[in-house]
């Protein structure tokens, strides 16, 4: 089975954008600027009274955070780009149980290597580890706030906060979306059996993720799906692995969808509508449960 090489073929995307675009790459041709947003926005929308004001406060901020993971692709600037190009996505399907137990993503990436894999980071993806890291960050910003008695330091410490949790708010959303859970990323994978003669067009991702949704789905659609009052996490990690394994129990769903009609900005089917729908409900409501839990997590300090 063909592992994905996202580091090529991103760099290709990367020229051909900078070609069109008179030689950067503008914010105009990122894909999944409008899917992150709405589901930002009603991830924001209406929490707990529980939280605090100035979090609550915060919609238009974490849903313009959303993307912002994405504004940081820039092979100009490669340090930088190839630092976080791979906490987007994981292809299940080639990680063992072993690896999702590890303690951390370096201790993940070991048990990949001593496998055989190679170059596992982006043979295997790190977004577990990445949403694990941001929701742990979340509840130390949030108890440094509860025990800070200053008030300009409570205010830079807010500011920590909206900016740490919209970031997770990426990630999580990145989740929803089956294609970032699977080797199937972007078209049926390379090599892999393909019984149903699932697409292989290798601009799937975009259509269905940026087109389709950009032109079909807007906040609104989502809000009245939104439930009212969080979930609190217990187990974080695999509370997180449990969202990434449903995501990826979608692919087939999302693959016969395209199969009946493609996913482009002009299809109106109810059935392509309600997937997208479901999925960016279920990233949205994620998010909320892992900032409210991050929240009452703090209530207990950190060793």
């Amino acid at each position: 089975m063909t592992i994905r090489a996202r580091s090529a073929r991103y760099a290709l995307w990367l020229c051909a954008a900078a070609v069109l675009g008179g030689g950067t790459v503008s914010a105009s041709v990122r894909w999944g600027d409008h899917g992150h947003r709405i589901s930002g926005r009603a991830a924001a929308t209406n929490l707990p009274a529980e939280m605090p004001a100035f979090f609550r406060e915060a919609v238009a901020q974490l849903e313009y955070l959303n993307p912002e993971p994405d504004r940081w692709r820039n092979r100009t600037y490669v340090a930088m780009d190839d630092a976080f190009e791979y906490d987007h996505y994981i292809d299940l399907e080639v990680v063992p149980d072993s690896a999702l137990a590890a303690v951390n993503r370096y201790a993940y990436l070991a048990i990949l290597e001593r496998g055989g894999m190679d170059n596992a980071a982006r043979s295997a993806g790190l977004l577990p580890f990445r949403i694990l890291e941001m929701y742990e960050r979340l509840i130390v910003d949030f108890s440094l706030w509860r025990r800070t008695l200053d008030d300009e330091a409570r205010r830079y410490i807010e500011q920590r906060i909206i900016n740490d949790a919209g970031i997770l708010g990426h990630y999580v959303a990145d989740a929803a979306n089956p294609h970032h859970a699977t080797i199937h990323y972007n078209g049926w994978a390379e090599g892999a059996p393909n019984p149903n003669g699932f697409t292989t067009d290798r601009e799937f991702h975009r259509r269905f993720e940026s087109d389709f949704v950009g032109a079909q789905i807007t906040v609104s659609e989502l809000l009245p799906h939104i439930s009212a009052w969080p979930r609190r996490i217990g187990d974080a990690r695999a509370d997180i692995l449990a969202f990434i394994r449903a995501s990826n129990a979608r692919v087939n769903r999302l693959y016969e969808l395209e199969k009946q009609e493609r996913f482009e900005a002009t299809t109106t089917s109810p059935a392509h509508e309600q997937f997208a729908i479901e999925r960016l409900v279920a990233g949205a409501e994620m998010l909320r449960s892992l900032w409210f839990s991050a929240w009452l997590a703090s209530e207990t300090p950190p060793q």
